[in-house]
């Protein structure tokens, strides 16, 4: 019989430490996203807040990490820290939510799954601790917007221009293009702050323009572009774009910045690259100011997706333009009615007299 693993006594910094090399690693094989790495670095530092630096990894309980779990639930979130979150019913609900929860418990679960690997613990205590559960999305809740309430919305930057506006106000057809794009074809937020101006072309077959993006899993696709699209996009960049800002100092942090924001396709009125947070604040200023309710990028994906399916389009097509895997992931955009089921039996060859 073999003998066991002798058990390190290694810390929980340093375990972290090398837990997060491997996951650095992980991104470079695709096997796991940069975003999602990020999150887990931050989520891995607060467990070594709350539990220590200097503690050993293998001495830690299943209660210690209880009590762990209890602290980050209720915790300040860090999406808002120059105002509150607001619940759909208009409160404010303190701490953390369930899906913040459920993933700081899922790195530490990997962490410790990777050390009992290691032979830096001998029984995992994650196994005797109850995952935090994550609420089920109540009926409609994914629904995004209607196709008028979409209409409204993409005409609404050339209606914003007409306003008295502040000078870090006047990028409307970068808006009017970020938001054609988002319900259009319905990139993810990250897809569109990543891209390049490089990134806009003519497809190699069909001659007509795509724009390149890098999805989860640093899977990429070219997503077609209508003429309107394109024509706004081709504007913006020809007419509005802001420069590049000057780089004050030879740091080469902030050379690698500089190039950076001189090759992003959207930026922000000081010509950096927009991140997601921008991005999502865009999104909820005009939601906001001209449908008289709050929707997030995702919900503008959402819409994208829902009206491809529901005109017909083929589920694989639009599986292909969404990003996904997988076809079961694409299927909740579908029209679930009994309707269309019956129109589909209705149609079909077999079901003649």
């Amino acid at each position: 019989m073999s003998e066991p693993k002798s058990v390190s006594t290694v810390t929980v910094h340093d375990a972290v430490l090398e837990y997060l090399e491997v996951l650095e690693r992980r991104v470079m094989r695709s096997q796991l996203s940069p975003a999602t790495l990020h999150a887990y670095r931050r989520d891995l530092i607060d467990f070594t807040t709350l539990l220590g630096p200097d503690t050993v990894l293998d001495s830690i309980e299943a209660d210690q990490l209880e009590v762990a779990l209890t602290a980050i639930a209720r915790a300040p979130d860090r999406r808002y820290t120059k105002g509150l979150k607001i619940a759909e019913d208009g409160s404010t609900p303190p701490g953390r939510g369930q899906h913040l929860l459920a993933r700081w418990f899922a790195a530490v679960r990997g962490l410790f799954r990777w050390a009992t690997d290691k032979g830096y613990v001998q029984v995992d205590p994650t196994t005797r601790v109850a995952a935090p559960r994550t609420p089920r999305r109540a009926a409609g809740s994914r629904l995004g917007l209607r196709v008028d309430e979409a209409l409204v919305l993409r005409a609404s930057p050339s209606r914003r221009a007409q306003e008295p506006l502040r000078a870090d106000q006047k990028l409307s057809v970068r808006d009017e293009a970020i938001l054609r794009l988002l319900v259009e074809s319905g990139p993810r937020v990250s897809e569109l702050c990543g891209a390049n101006r490089s990134d806009i072309r003519l497809h190699e077959e069909t001659r007509t323009p795509v724009l390149h993006v890098r999805g989860k899993g640093g899977k990429t696709r070219d997503l077609p572009l209508s003429p309107a699209t394109f024509r706004t996009i081709e504007r913006y960049l020809a007419e509005e774009r802001p420069p590049p800002p000057q780089p004050t100092s030879l740091d080469r942090a902030e050379r690698i910045r500089v190039e950076d924001a001189a090759s992003a396709l959207f930026v922000s009125v000081r010509g950096k690259r927009l991140c997601p947070r921008d991005l999502q604040r865009m999104v909820e200023r005009y939601t906001k100011g001209y449908l008289g309710r709050r929707a997030t990028p995702h919900a503008l994906r959402h819409t994208a997706l829902t009206v491809l399916a529901r005109a017909g389009v083929d589920i694989a097509t639009v599986a292909q333009i969404a990003g996904h895997s997988s076809l079961a992931t694409t299927s909740v955009y579908m029209d679930e009615s009994m309707s269309a089921a019956a129109e589909a039996i209705d149609s079909s060859p077999l079901a003649a007299d």
